[in-house]
C-alpha cells in the first residue's frame, strides 16, 4: 500500500455578484454547488470531453458578416471611441 498524498489545487474567478446569485440558484435546482460544478467542468476540460462554442459562427455572426461583405454596414464612432470606451472598464 502506498502513501501517495493528493495534492489539491485551488482556483478562483471573479464574477459580477448577479451572476454569481443566479449561476447559485439555477445550480441548487440541480442539486449542484457552484464549486461541485467547476470541478464537474474542469474535469470534462481536462478530459478533452468540452465543445467550445465559436460565437463567429452563430447565426447573428453569420448575418453580420454577410452584411459586411455587401457593404450594409453603418459607423458609430471611432476607434480612439473604442479605446476610451475600453480604458474606462479596465478603470471599474
Amino acid at each position: 500500500m502506498s502513501n501517495t498524498t493528493i495534492k489539491n489545487k485551488t482556483i478562483s474567478t471573479r464574477v459580477p455578484a448577479d451572476i454569481s446569485k443566479r449561476a447559485k440558484a439555477n445550480l441548487a435546482k440541480q442539486g449542484l454547488t457552484i464549486s461541485e460544478y467547476m470541478r464537474l467542468s474542469l474535469v470534462k476540460a481536462a478530459n478533452n470531453e468540452v465543445r467550445l462554442v465559436s460565437f463567429l459562427d452563430s447565426p447573428e455572426a453569420i448575418t453580420a458578416k454577410r452584411e459586411a461583405k455587401e457593404g450594409k454596414v453603418t459607423t458609430t464612432g471611432s476607434l480612439a471611441g473604442f479605446d476610451n470606451w475600453i480604458d474606462k472598464l479596465d478603470e471599474d
